[in-house]
């Protein structure tokens, strides 16, 4: 049965829902694993924005693989798309980053993961925590290294202890997720999310070992704000993303100016006091995402396929 929910309003904007979107678009699984994917109301504006999204990372997310079904979803469902003449730009940006690497990696545009997992938080802080966000609530989602991750089973265990924790398996491991609720603050859940039995990420000099935990937050309009600032000068350091002048629209995504929000004196004054304290560190968006254990890139679709044959026949 499908899981539906909803009173007509798209989950994601606040506007009047026009369909019902699955939470995690069918096509990411292998026919076979497509049955019970929960599905949320969307307007027309978000259901194609996430489409989007979801159709850059069905590409190339499968490539970083680990789970059983990596080989699989490859040649069924990668192959076919990198030979549309749609993804051809895509595809040869990817043979060039792959070559690149010696064959180690492919590059990885990390902003439509980290939007499409704000959107997956949004619908299931609905589903399973009953909570809608409303105008002044929001999310967002960040890559961090692997070292904060006992930062963050810390938070979902407090939650598990007071009976507000939930876990799930979509695809039968293609997909798995823990989220967390704090008590007194319902709209404040926490996200850890799993693709592909865990893909690696990596390009920030700073950050050694693997990076492949994908954390998503729901909470206050400031606090979201202010978690997507800390995010674009993290960027700035790394050279990931472009400076902005007083007078340009603040990253944070407030709609003011830089001078009047993130960037006026006394925020840059309390963030440099807050940034004093230990923190997690965090990932710098990725630059690439290495080849998994599989071995094969964008321009080995033969050999590719000829691995498939070999599980399919070991099993």
């Amino acid at each position: 049965m499908k899981q539906k929910f909803g009173d007509g309003i798209c989950i994601y904007c606040g506007a009047a829902a026009e369909s019902s979107d699955h939470v995690l678009a069918r096509k990411f699984f292998l026919v076979e694993r497509r049955g019970d994917l929960p599905q949320a109301p969307a307007c027309k504006r978000c259901n194609n924005r996430k489409s989007q999204l979801e159709n850059y990372l069905m590409i190339v997310l499968p490539f970083g693989a680990k789970n059983a079904d990596a080989a699989e979803i490859l040649r069924k469902l990668v192959q076919p798309r990198l030979e549309n003449k749609a993804n051809a730009k895509l595809l040869r940006e990817l043979q060039r980053g792959y070559a690149l690497s010696g064959g180690t990696s492919i590059p990885f545009k990390h902003e439509p993961m980290e939007e499409l997992f704000e959107m997956i938080a949004k619908a299931l802080a609905l589903q399973h925590f009953g909570v809608r966000l409303g105008e002044d609530y929001s999310a967002t989602a960040s890559l961090f290294s692997n070292e904060g991750e006992a930062f963050f089973e810390q938070m979902l265990a407090a939650g598990k202890a007071i009976g507000k924790y939930v876990s799930g398996d979509l695809g039968e491991g293609n997909f798995t997720f823990e989220g967390a609720q704090a008590p007194q603050y319902p709209e404040l859940t926490v996200w850890r999310f799993n693709f592909y039995g865990g893909v690696d990420f990596g390009g920030d000099p700073e950050v050694n070992g693997p990076s492949s935990l994908a954390i998503a937050v729901t909470g206050r309009l400031e606090m979201i704000q202010n978690l997507r600032y800390s995010s674009f000068q993290k960027n700035l350091k790394n050279g990931n993303a472009q400076k902005v002048g007083r007078n340009d629209p603040c990253p944070c995504g407030s709609g003011e100016k830089h001078k009047k929000c993130h960037g006026s004196v006394a925020k840059q004054e309390a963030r440099e006091r807050t940034l004093a304290a230990p923190a997690v560190r965090r990932v710098v968006p990725s630059t690439y995402q290495p080849i998994a254990a599989h071995g094969y890139g964008p321009q080995q679709f033969t050999e590719m396929m000829r691995y498939a044959e070999q599980m399919r026949k070991a099993r």
